[in-house]
């Protein structure tokens, strides 16, 4: 197979760190006007081609046609047989096995209402007793019933002791880390003048979501101490037994995409508060990653790591190609703290061959007359590792196009892969979809059992944006998914700016079956809103 290392990579530190609750904050904050959601033209671009290239290829990706598929894979996506709206009052016979469909829904509640700010990114984490959501740019803290706990006034004011004059917050992530019972936070900043762009990070003090952080406000300009004229948009989280990974796509102000990045930043460090009476953590980079073939990697997942502690275990991450290919690029991370022991981590790429994907064209919604519902391009969405027993397993998902016989256009579908990690190989991967109707902005998680569930948004010409689920059974047949269940229905167009960026998802660390996804759906009068779903098998 063949294998790219990646040989640049360098050490970075602040000293900028602070701790920071609720309390601390001043009425002025409290006070303070909700963050603009302008974007300065510096910060235009969000794809490795130009805009203008971009949208003639999504233009371009509503054309019905014949899919390049891997060879030997089947030219067929799996068609969604959807759940009844409401189950059957029939009673079934004692011996009767019932058809695979959707995980039954054991929470359902309204998350964040509509921000200032288009799309919303939405993004969750699950402790043993809360969930914490968050929107741009705002974070809120419920118990499982969907109580409020608390919420801050927004992700400005919970950072604001590190965050540079002027920076604008964007795209955050949670996560909670099931090995020692802390949650994570993390947040892009960028500023047009004085030219700047911060990676912020947050870790809990405690278990209490709602207590005390440590805070960061790392350089994002530089490639661990080196400057560049780039700055950092999407930032993607993992985390496993020793670090914290955030990755992100960089471009230069004003300019192009420059390359991918990953840093790397010591768990241990980070939730002892960093380092001395200034809080001073460090971090290593690796920038200018390629794909195997030689072409830049753009989005690159870092995995949520579901496995046992102990050791100097590597750490995983992957990436898809743009805007199409047929093979994922599964980037292996070994000793990755090696900067805290006296050495230095080492990132090698393996190309996974995969069944075809391709550019997803925008999503046709009701009432939406010719604006669609933007469904972004093939970008991985999310990533999970999995060692269960000796299965090690990667699973991720991405929107990829399918043209269904007899119909009039390509629509959006799930496109979802399992790979074995030792190998290199698929395990097994599946498209999922339905003639006429836009499936997009996909996630997955699996639960302890390795069942695992998928959350989505959909749309048709009949349909409204709305939030759905599904998943599969460890012993379902390979490639399949149930069919999907709503968890709420849209209500109106929307037609007033971007979908997505994301959803999220995360496994609930008090039952480890169940697992909570959190969706965007089109709330009334043209705007968006947002569920939380807890759905168990």
């Amino acid at each position: 197979m063949p294998e790219a290392q990646v040989l640049e990579g360098q050490a970075g530190e602040t000293a900028g760190g602070a701790s920071r609750e609720m309390a601390d904050l001043t009425v002025g904050e409290l006070l303070a006007e909700p963050p603009s959601p302008e974007r300065s033209p510096l910060f235009a671009q969000r794809f490795p081609v130009p805009v203008e290239e971009y949208d003639q290829l999504k233009t371009s990706a509503r054309e019905h046609g014949a899919e390049a598929l891997a060879p030997g894979d089947a030219s067929d996506v799996q068609l969604d047989e959807e759940a009844a709206a409401e189950p059957s009052e029939e009673n079934p016979p004692e011996d009767e096995i019932a058809e695979g469909l959707a995980p039954a829904a054991s929470a359902s509640f309204e998350g964040i209402s509509q921000t200032a700010f288009r799309p919303p990114d939405c993004t969750v984490a699950v402790g043993p007793k809360q969930v914490m959501a968050a929107v741009n740019v705002d974070l809120v803290g419920y118990d499982k019933t969907g109580l409020q706990q608390f919420r801050w006034a927004n992700f400005t004011a919970m950072f604001n002791p590190v965050l540079p004059a002027g920076a604008q917050l964007f795209d955050p992530k949670l996560a909670y880390d099931h090995y020692t019972g802390r949650w994570i936070v993390c947040i892009a900043g960028r500023r047009a003048n004085p030219q700047g762009s911060w990676i912020l990070l947050g870790v809990s003090q405690t278990g209490d979501p709602a207590g005390a952080y440590w805070i960061w406000s790392t350089d994002a300009t530089v490639n661990g101490s080196t400057a560049t004229g780039n700055w950092s948009d999407y930032p993607m989280l993992g985390f496993d037994t020793q670090a914290i990974y955030v990755s992100t796509n960089q471009f230069a102000f004003g300019g192009g995409f420059a390359h991918a990045k990953l840093r790397i930043f010591n768990k241990a460090e980070l939730y002892g508060g960093g380092v001395g009476g200034s809080h001073t953590i460090r971090w290593w980079d690796f920038w200018g990653l390629k794909n195997p073939d030689g072409s830049a990697a753009f989005s690159v997942q870092p995995c949520c790591h579901f496995q046992g502690v102990g050791g100097n275990p590597r750490a995983y991450l992957v990436n898809s190609l743009f805007p199409s290919g047929s093979s994922l690029t599964l980037w292996t991370l070994s000793n990755p703290l090696g900067l805290w022991s006296g050495g230095a981590p080492a990132l090698a790429a393996t190309s996974v061959a995969c069944r075809g994907y391709n550019l997803p064209p925008g999503a046709v919604q009701k009432d939406g007359g010719t604006t669609r519902i933007a469904t972004n391009d093939t970008r991985l969405l999310n990533a999970v590792f999995q060692a269960a027993g000796r299965t090690q397993r990667l699973w991720t998902t991405h929107t990829s196009a399918y043209s269904w016989p007899g119909d009039t256009e390509a629509r959006s579908v799930v496109q979802w892969y399992e790979i074995d990690v030792p190998s290199h190989t698929i395990a097994q991967q599946g498209a999922f979809g339905a003639p006429s109707r836009h499936y997009f902005f996909p996630v997955i998680q699996t639960d302890l059992s390795r069942n695992a569930h998928v959350a989505f948004g959909r749309s048709a010409a009949d349909e409204y944006g709305h939030f759905r689920q599904t998943g599969r059974l460890a012993t379902d047949p390979p490639g399949t998914l149930q069919g999907s269940a709503s968890v709420i229905a849209g209500q109106s167009a929307y037609t007033g700016g971007r979908w997505g960026d994301y959803f999220g998802i995360g496994r609930d660390p008090s039952d480890s079956r169940t697992v909570w996804s959190y969706g965007e759906y089109a709330g009334a009068g043209n705007t968006w809103r947002t569920r939380l779903n807890a759905a168990k098998y």
